[in-house]
Parts: structure tokens; C-alpha cells; sequence
């Protein structure tokens, strides 16, 4: 085949394009270009560019009708899904509606367009929504309140009450101390595993009950704890105010608590005053308020979670274990678990009933 003649202002360009170009698609068009001008067949281009042989005949087409122009602007932008042209309709129903499976979109889809899918174009028109799976979110709500109120409620009290008496413990001035009681039932608690085929773990026989009412410091994270194999009660809860004011260093303390009953009784709130302990409850559902929520969290995910014990003292063992290694093993986990950043609910998504 006879070379194709190319002006030397064309070949300067097409030189240069074919490998700095910014669309790797007009670069495979300039190489064959080139190959073009070097003589050589139009299989052999095909097989050197990696492209069809109507492809290299198109592109010459291209060139010989509008040049270099021609070339640049006609670069393959790929087909588009008849999805995307239901795109807006259909972006805005899953904002509101967020489907639990790809099954369940590619069903809403087909209902609202009678456009049908396979699982993997669903899942990829999904992506292009920017939607992904994401976890649901529990938000503890009183029976009476709306998501918005509560939220508000909690943004008030977190910014008059709490974060006030937090910002004197972090200056020196106060203690401040999260109170809440953490039931350890002597049974399995279930997580996951890196393994090549799913673990079993042996079910715990029994009900017995390992209960810990502890008070974490803000800053510091030291813990006072009361334990017992019964159950938590006002008494309890006397037990760890003393417990607290004598490992006390003399500044005010200030307690955070929920609501539960037995700490607000009279007996308790009246030894309170006795010692001169503040009692600061909580807005009620509002466990994202207390930092020693997260610290029971950590304490099943450490040593409970996947593990047998074979009896109900190795099983409380375990417990105490990890709260004794607060402050040494587990020091650097409580500095970035315990932080006063607290989660709220202003602005957030609500699924529909």
C-alpha cells in the first residue's frame, strides 16, 4: 500500500499527539495516522494500535474529510444507557426511598420506567447516582419528639450544660465523670472473623449475669467501678459515689448520668448532695451523649466477641482483665475512643417507616 501523504504541519502535530495528547483515544488515533504515513497495511495497523480494521479505514475517512479537527472531535464517548436518561427521576426517588438490595432497584426501576436490567448495570447506574451500601443508624428517640426536636434538645443541653463543665475538667478545674452500668450476660457474642471458611463458636450455656456500674473520667479515663453477680440498684450506685469522691483529687466533680431510675431516687440524689457531688442527667435517649457507652463497646469487641469461655469465672476474668488494662495496654485506644466529640442529629437522613 501506497503511504498516504500528510502535509509537514500535520505530521508535526501527529507526531507530537500521538503520545502527549490528553485523550488516550485521539493518541490511538494519531498512531494510526502515523503507521498510515509509514506505509504500512491496514491489518498490520490494526494489530500494532490495538484497534478494528473499519476502525483504521474510518479514521483515515475522518481525516481525509476535515483533517486534524475532524479527528480530535469525533473521539468515542462510549454508549449511553437508556438508565441515565430516567437519571434525575429516578436519583430523586432513591434519595427519598433508598432500596435495601440491588434486587429491590432493579424492581423500583423496571416498575417506574419498564426499563429492565441486569443485577450488574443496576448496581453501576447505582454507583453513578453515587449511591452505596452504607450501614442504617439507630437514633434513640423519645415516643413524643420528632428527629428534629430531640436533636435540638441534645444540641442545647451539649452546648449549655455539658461542654461547659467539660471545658473546665480540660483546664484543671473539674472532674467530670460518665456513669452508666454495662449487664455482661455469660453468653456468645458473635463477630467477624478474617478466615477462609466461616468459624463456629460455641454457645455459652446459662444466664448468668456479670454487672459493672462504672464512672469514667473525661479526661484522665480513669474508672471507679462497683460490680456485682445480682443486679444494679440505688445501693450500687451510693457504693460508687463514695468510691468516686475518695479517689478524688479535691476539685468539684461533676457525674453524668442517664436517667434510669435508681439513680435518681432520693437516697442517691440525697448522698449526692451530702458529698457534694453535681449529678448531671442527661436528656433521656441520649446514650451518644455518654462517653462510657463506647468504652462497654470496646469492652465486648476486645474480649468477648468470637470467644468461648468455657466457664463463668474465666468468662468475668476476661472483664476485669481488659478494664484493669485501661489506663496501661489499652491507654492509646482510650485517648482516641474517649475524645469529646460527641455524635448529633441535626441534619440527617430519616427512612420512612
Amino acid at each position: 500500500m501506497r503511504p498516504v501523504t500528510f502535509s509537514e504541519a500535520d505530521l508535526e502535530q501527529i507526531a507530537y499527539e500521538r503520545y502527549h495528547y490528553p485523550d488516550p483515544q485521539v493518541q490511538r488515533k494519531m498512531e494510526v495516522l502515523w503507521l498510515l504515513h509509514c506505509g504500512e497495511t491496514h491489518e498490520r495497523i490494526a494489530t500494532l494500535a490495538g484497534v478494528s480494521r473499519s476502525s483504521v479505514q474510518r479514521y483515515l475517512t475522518d481525516y481525509l474529510e476535515g483533517g486534524l479537527d475532524l479527528i480530535r472531535r469525533r473521539a468515542y464517548q462510549g454508549s449511553v444507557s437508556q438508565l441515565d436518561a430516567q437519571r434525575a427521576s429516578l436519583e430523586e426517588y432513591f434519595d427519598q426511598h433508598p432500596p435495601h438490595t440491588v434486587q429491590e432497584a432493579q424492581q423500583v426501576i423496571a416498575q417506574r420506567t419498564g426499563i429492565r436490567r441486569g443485577l450488574t448495570q443496576v448496581r453501576r447506574f447505582l454507583k453513578r447516582l453515587g449511591l452505596k451500601p452504607r450501614k442504617a443508624c439507630a437514633i434513640p428517640v423519645p415516643p413524643k419528639s420528632t428527629p428534629a426536636e430531640h436533636a435540638q434538645k441534645q444540641a442545647t443541653f451539649l452546648q449549655d450544660e455539658l461542654e461547659p463543665r467539660l471545658a473546665e475538667a480540660r483546664a484543671g478545674r473539674r472532674q467530670v465523670r460518665f456513669v452508666d452500668a454495662s449487664h455482661f450476660v455469660f453468653a456468645t457474642f458473635l463477630g467477624y472473623l478474617w478466615c477462609k471458611a466461616r468459624w463456629c463458636v460455641r454457645a455459652a450455656s446459662g444466664r448468668k449475669r456479670f454487672n459493672v456500674l462504672g464512672a469514667v473520667d473525661a479526661v484522665s479515663h480513669d474508672l471507679v467501678q462497683v460490680t456485682n453477680h445480682s443486679y444494679i440498684n440505688a445501693e450500687s450506685v451510693c457504693a460508687l459515689l463514695r468510691a468516686v469522691v475518695t479517689a478524688g483529687t479535691g476539685l468539684p466533680i461533676t457525674l453524668v448520668l442517664d436517667n434510669a431510675r435508681y439513680q435518681k431516687c432520693a437516697l442517691v440524689t440525697e448522698l449526692a448532695t451530702q458529698l457534694g457531688v453535681e449529678l448531671l442527667y442527661l436528656p433521656s435517649y441520649s446514650p451518644n451523649l455518654n462517653l462510657i457507652e463506647r468504652l462497654w463497646k470496646f469492652v465486648k469487641k476486645e474480649c468477648l466477641s468470637s470467644i468461648h469461655y468455657h466457664n463463668y469465672e474465666a468468662f468475668t476474668t476476661a472483664i476485669t482483665q481488659c478494664l484493669e488494662d485501661l489506663p496501661t495496654k489499652h491507654r492509646p485506644v482510650m485517648a482516641s475512643l474517649l475524645s469529646h466529640e460527641f455524635q448529633t442529629f441535626e441534619n440527617v437522613s430519616i427512612l420512612a417507616a
